[in-house]
């Protein structure tokens, strides 16, 4: 080889690291800037948060006395009265209550990573007391737990658009309405643990024993009084479903307070209630089939479901959907409130209808409380 061919091709492999070199930096580069676009999706939500909480701190500051006891919850038909039970109650709830939709960029990595997936993701909510103010007195929150305090959010970093990222906050934002609408009807939430897609965000840990135990101080500490506890049900029957069957308080003892339940899930309710739920103080009620006494509500999703109405013969306060994966349908809507389910979840309230298509779903008049059908 001669001395002119070797240093061609020393120079062609120089050139070649070059190009790969530059390739591989600018590969860096563009990840560091897509994941610092998804970081600050979740910074801007946090900041949000916060301002509006500020906000409504000032609002609700500048409130009288007089004009938070003259506001009247029109969120109910006229078939709702005070003498009614709670649980003959029927509620329009949003799904995943908390949730932004995600951006193109977040949706094209979703679908990279589940095809398919994004179609279900395009939708988002209100803040909870926007929500709250048009009249949803039923809120789904998915809760994700950091080992110290917990955050509600869809998926890490690929949907972490929230109105409330953190969740603490969240929930003083929610009594914050409540001490100004002191006459407010009952509110439920559905609390479902998160612990899929941990290696998107490493900060995040398994939901467990002490995530449970951290779930129900946090609750405490925000709701207070507020807060209507599956203790508050039993008093001193033998069991939770025993309780049920003597009867729900009244819509006007429960008017101001806010209840919370477990969505369906073996694994949390073992860590939180062990054997027996009926026996354990949570501020959160757990999520039972049929078969159990120790639990009164459970989460069916699919209206056509035979054992919705096994639930409810058996006294369960039971939730299904109206709609499922962005896929709408009036005769499913219907459906799934022809079934006398007393929670009926929808990403379509009247507020914030299906565009193209204007469907929602709300019970005649648009109203999202009614008796019990």
């Amino acid at each position: 080889m001669t001395n002119s061919t070797a240093e061609t091709k020393r120079r062609a492999l120089r050139r070649t690291s070059i190009i790969l070199g530059s390739v591989a930096g600018v590969l860096v580069i563009g990840v560091a800037a897509m994941i610092g676009s998804f970081l600050l999706v979740g910074w801007q939500s946090s900041e949000e948060q916060i301002a509006r909480f500020e906000t409504h701190t000032a609002e609700v500051g500048a409130l009288s006395p007089a004009e938070k006891a003259s506001w009247v919850d029109d969120a109910g038909d006229a078939t709702v009265s005070d003498e009614l039970p709670f649980n003959q109650l029927q509620t329009i709830s949003t799904h995943n209550s908390y949730a932004l939709e995600p951006t193109w960029l977040q949706l094209r990595m979703i679908d990279l990573m589940s095809p398919g997936q994004s179609a279900v993701l395009q939708y988002g909510h209100a803040p909870l007391w926007d929500q709250l103010d048009a009249g949803i007195r039923s809120l789904e929150i998915d809760v994700r737990w950091n080992g110290a305090s917990f955050e509600a959010s869809h998926m890490p970093l690929l949907a972490n658009g929230s109105t409330m990222p953190d969740f603490a906050l969240g929930l003083r934002e929610l009594a914050l309405w409540s001490d100004a609408h002191p006459a407010h009807l009952p509110i439920s939430i559905m609390i479902e643990p998160k612990s899929d897609f941990l290696y998107l965000d490493p900060s995040l840990k398994h939901f467990d024993g002490a995530a449970c135990s951290a779930l129900d101080a946090t609750i405490t500490e925000a709701l207070g009084d507020r807060l209507f506890t599956p203790a508050d049900l039993r008093g001193e029957a033998s069991s939770l479903r025993a309780a049920a069957a003597d009867g729900w308080p009244s819509v006007a003892e429960m008017r101001g307070s806010v209840l919370f339940f477990y969505a369906e899930n073996d694994d949390a309710r073992e860590l939180c209630f062990g054997s027996d739920a009926g026996e354990v103080d949570r501020a959160v009620f757990a999520s039972s089939h049929i078969e159990e006494d120790d639990a009164v509500f459970t989460v069916r999703d699919d209206p056509r479901d035979a054992a919705v109405s096994a639930d409810l013969q058996a006294g369960l306060m039971v939730r299904v959907r109206a709609d499922t994966d962005l896929r709408t349908s009036t005769d499913e809507r219907d459906l799934a409130f022809a079934t006398g389910a007393h929670i009926v979840a929808t990403d379509f309230p009247p507020n914030e209808p299906e565009e193209g298509t204007g469907y929602s779903a709300a019970f005649p008049g648009g109203y999202l409380v009614r008796a019990g059908q």
